[in-house]
């Protein structure tokens, strides 16, 4: 008997090419052919549906590298209880941000009940009220605020047009990822209740705060709002004028002036982001330093290597994270395209779905590949720097560095820039830890500071320095990719707006993040005990062990686990 199952992914697969290659046409040729607008517009939908479900799919299961990475890099007797801290964030992170926090991040709730706003809506007239009730098709001409889910409570926002559902599955995957990062900081001295109340603030509150600043959602924040006066004096310092010779290259070219009409719109970019990196790491920082470090991490003030237990365990994770990275960077690339006019095109050159895809995906991926081989190679010269032999877990994390800080510049960097933002980015790493350690005396338990943080930052700035040289044409226009995923190319950032992003961070996270950690100290306990620290968070918090063959000895200070009768067994 055939066997039809053993084909489906083929047919899958040839379905999905097929769909892709009539997407390349317009619609008028599509027309010519038979396929009307409308036939155009749901072909469109369903490539864009099928190719975000492959990557949030792929996106979530970074959740499986990070807790592996962590899980191998740390002692045996707290492996168990990172898997089951994994599940936790994944589990109340998921409610969490369903019922509060995509209200936050997509829709500035509750301040869009009392902010007034103005606006332009697309048929050209001028609006002005509570920003809750802006008419839809308002915001550069996407899907806008549904009337009918103006309720004041905020999982009511679900039940706006069907791709706000898609916009809250990536934001809620890119959440658990930034989640999954403040906990390796200070991992192995948090004690469980104290997880999940940071998670659940984390979830609600510190994540989307900082999301709508980075990509806007609803009118947009105040670093890419065209109508903002802070981005309006940036454009005028660091980009220039329109009428200017270079100005009408750049036209040329598909740039477009902000609202002013004098200076061009070049908003905060962060393309897949690298800022929600920085933003766990700082808040992981903090979380370090109220926790203070391990149990023998310091010695004389010197600090101590603490050994995982399982560096191919570790290793294994990193590659499992580098792999979800090309869905993390390539969904954005689909992603952005549903920022504008759905079925429509997008920009000034009219791009369709499948131009991105087959246009903007192929950068994106050779870029990001590039920026893993130079975190690589960039850690190895670090660790030669301070005469340290190749640590197979430093280059791991050279290569996690270099994919976190091409996340910001990924869609319009050059590839070979794309290199040296990799090399940069892998080379802080073992330097920015032995600070970290030795100087700051924080003990980072995995190096997600340097891999994480610094990278993140050297990522955002090194793409406003490669958008500052295009907008004052010291390199060649067609060095940088003018995209779709960018609507006609428009999204390069300045280094002046790169550089407020990062400040903006850092004044939201710093604060928040001392303030949860103070609140959950007094509600339950941050810390755990001396004796649950020596015992291992395994026994200590879930009663077992990660590796019952090899811990069957318990020492005095450590409670009695289940004990099996070997013939029972």
């Amino acid at each position: 008997m055939h066997n039809y199952k053993a084909h489906k992914p083929i047919m899958f697969g040839l379905l999905l090419f097929v769909l892709m290659v009539l997407l390349v046409q317009p619609a008028s040729a599509g027309s010519d052919a038979g396929v009307s607008q409308e036939q155009f517009s749901m072909l469109t939908m369903l490539v864009g549906v099928i190719f975000w479900a492959i990557m949030f799919a792929i996106i979530f299961f970074m959740q499986s590298g990070f807790m592996l990475l962590e899980a191998g890099s740390v002692r045996s007797k707290t492996a168990a209880h990172i898997g089951a801290k994994v599940m936790i964030q994944i589990g109340i992170g998921i409610i969490v941000f369903f019922f509060v926090g995509f209200a936050i991040k997509g829709f500035a709730w509750p301040v869009a009940y009392i902010l007034p706003y103005s606006a332009t809506l697309a048929d050209g007239s001028s609006w002005s009220g509570v920003l809750a009730n802006l008419p839809g098709d308002a915001i550069t001409g996407a899907v806008g605020w549904a009337l009918s889910s103006t309720s004041a409570l905020p999982w009511t926002f679900m039940a706006t047009p069907d791709m706000y559902i898609w916009a809250f599955l990536g934001s809620l995957v890119f959440m658990l990822t930034s989640l999954a990062i403040p906990g390796t900081v200070f991992s192995e001295r948090m004690t469980l209740k104290g997880h999940v109340l940071f998670v659940i603030v984390y979830a609600a509150l510190i994540y989307p705060v900082l999301a709508w600043l980075i990509w806007g959602g609803l009118a947009g924040s105040p670093l890419i709002d065209p109508n903002s006066g802070i981005l309006q004096t940036v454009n005028s310092i660091f980009t220039p004028a329109v009428d200017s010779e270079l100005g009408q290259k750049l036209i040329e070219y598909g740039m477009v002036a902000d609202a002013t009409g004098k200076h061009f719109y070049a908003p905060l970019t962060d393309y897949a982001g690298s800022m929600i990196h920085i933003l766990g790491g700082i808040v992981g920082l903090i979380g370090a330093w109220y926790l203070g470090p391990r149990i023998g991490k310091f010695i004389d003030g010197r600090a101590q290597a603490i050994p995982g237990h399982n560096i191919p365990l570790a290793v294994f994770g990193a590659l499992l994270l580098a792999f979800c990275f090309f869905a993390f960077n390539g969904g954005s690339a689909i992603a952005n395209y549903f920022s504008g006019p759905l079925g429509e095109g997008a920009g000034v050159r009219g791009l369709y779905i499948a131009d991105y895809i087959f246009s903007d995906l192929w950068w994106v991926v050779i870029v990001t590949t590039m920026s893993m081989a130079g975190g690589v190679v960039g850690s190895m010269l670090g660790s030669s720097v301070l005469k340290l032999k190749p640590d197979p877990l430093v280059i791991a994390n050279g290569m996690l560095a270099g994919l976190v800080a091409i996340c910001a510049g990924t869609g319009f960097v050059h590839p070979v820039y794309g290199l040296v933002i990799g090399l940069v980015a892998g080379f802080q790493f073992p330097l920015v830890l032995r600070f970290v350690e030795e100087t700051l005396k924080i003990d980072d338990a995995i190096g997600t500071i340097p891999c994480h943080t610094m990278s993140g930052i050297v990522g955002v700035l090194m793409a406003g320095i490669w958008g500052q040289l295009f907008w004052w044409g010291i390199i060649p226009m067609d060095w940088v990719h003018p995209g779709g995923s960018m609507i006609g190319g428009s999204f390069i950032p300045t280094i002046g707006i790169q550089i407020i992003g990062i400040l903006i961070l850092l004044i939201w996270a710093i604060p928040i993040g001392l303030a949860a950690f103070w609140v959950i100290d007094r509600l339950v306990g941050a810390r755990v005990s001396k004796q649950d620290e020596l015992c291992g968070l395994d026994i200590a918090e879930h009663g077992v062990t990660a590796y019952p063959e090899f811990n069957s000895k318990q020492t005095d200070t450590c409670p009695k686990t289940v004990e099996f009768d070997s013939e029972e067994a």
